[in-house]
């Protein structure tokens, strides 16, 4: 009786029933846009896997893991319909893995563009998002090491990044910048960045040895706000950004301490906020807390606790000289990147508050030895 219901329940399963259904879907795996800021021409790409070239074949001639389609339109509601033009399979985007606009449409602002995702049940925002500053057909064109399919390449990064993110929450998601529309915090979205001459749109780009080249890599980061993008921070500043707004929890750092490095690794990050809008001028003081490891030390001398000291001081400054070169940003750029208006603070309030950063660190694990062998 038993086996009879699971086979009755797997009778009303829906799902692919043959392999022909499958094939008869453009599976879309990224998808790419940029617009003409003179005549408003929107150029989408759009990235089909190839189900037979996924597998590697032994012994023969492996297929394209993945094909591009480009196409012209002059708005994102015909786009879908002239897929049917170029494309032999039905077009089919729940599966999609990233969105990719190019940093010229990012700069005109992709309000239009968000809400023409959200308003398609099909498609959807919780997919991640970044900004390429390089041609945005170099990054549609081109294969990558390892992972077969540039999107599931993307978003293995992504993940990656995660993790070191409270809850693997990475803000990099086409719905956090939706989210964002309605907020005076702006978002930094990932910038991606093509390191070669030319796209490697050959397969056998896959057989090379020489990963770093040609490959795709993730630098700066992109200021938007209300769906636009405003502004461009590098690597560091970015990721202040996300320890001062106590998203980050993991990072490394390399410090000078007794005219040698130091590399550490700063776990547990915590940020609290205390609020005086009574002083004058109001502040705000944040004090942060974090846990050090030395992963490297090239220091001659011993790693005893007045040592332990010089470290967690050498951490401490650096820190909250990244901090006070963000927070002098947000009052030169007007972007109120600590969310502080979002707290409920006035924006009058906001641009006359002090910012005091105060940062304890503690020395929580230095290795195997105490002193490295000379």
């Amino acid at each position: 009786m038993r086996i009879f219901f699971v086979l009755l329940f797997l009778l009303i399963c829906t799902g692919c029933w043959d392999k022909r259904e499958i094939n008869q879907l453009a599976i879309i795996n990224i998808a790419g846009a940029d617009k003409d800021p003179k005549t408003g021409e929107l150029t989408a790409y759009y990235q089909v896997i190839n189900p037979t070239g996924i597998a590697s074949k032994q012994g023969g001639t492996s297929s394209a893991p993945v094909y591009t389609f480009k196409l012209n339109e002059m708005n994102f509601g015909r786009l879908a319909g002239r897929t049917s033009t170029i494309m032999p399979r039905q077009f089919f985007t729940p599966h999609i893995q990233c969105y990719i606009v190019s940093e010229s449409f990012a700069k005109q602002g992709i309000l239009e563009f968000i809400n023409f995702i959200e308003r398609d049940p099909d498609r959807r925002t919780n997919v991640d998002f970044v900004v390429t500053d390089s041609p945005l057909s170099d990054i549609m064109y081109s294969y990558t090491a390892l992972e077969r399919v540039p999107g599931k390449y993307i978003r293995s990064v992504m993940d990656m990044h995660a993790r070191t993110f409270h809850k693997h929450l990475f803000p990099s998601r086409l719905r956090d910048v939706a989210r964002a529309v309605s907020m005076h915090q702006p978002i930094i979205i990932p910038i991606l960045h093509y390191s070669g001459v030319q796209s490697s749109s050959k397969t056998d780009r896959l057989e090379s040895i020489q990963a770093s080249k040609n490959s795709l890599t993730f630098t700066d980061g992109a200021v938007f706000q209300h769906a636009q993008m405003v502004g461009r921070v590098d690597e560091d500043t970015k990721r202040t950004n996300y320890i001062l707004n106590g998203q980050l929890k993991i990072t490394s750092n390399t410090l000078q301490v007794n005219g040698a490095s130091v590399v550490v690794e700063a776990q547990n990050i915590q940020v609290h906020r205390q609020y005086v809008l009574t002083a004058s001028p109001p502040r705000l003081i944040m004090n942060i807390k974090v846990d050090l490891r030395v992963v490297e030390n090239n220091q001659t001398v011993p790693m005893n606790l007045e040592n332990l000291d010089e470290i967690e001081v050498a951490y401490n400054k650096e820190l909250k000289e990244k901090a006070e070169h963000l927070i002098k940003l947000t009052h030169d750029k007007a972007w109120d990147l600590l969310g502080i208006q979002d707290e409920g603070i006035s924006e009058e309030t906001w641009k006359n508050l002090k910012v005091d950063v105060s940062i304890h660190s503690t020395v929580e694990g230095i290795g195997n030895t105490s002193t490295a062998y000379q």
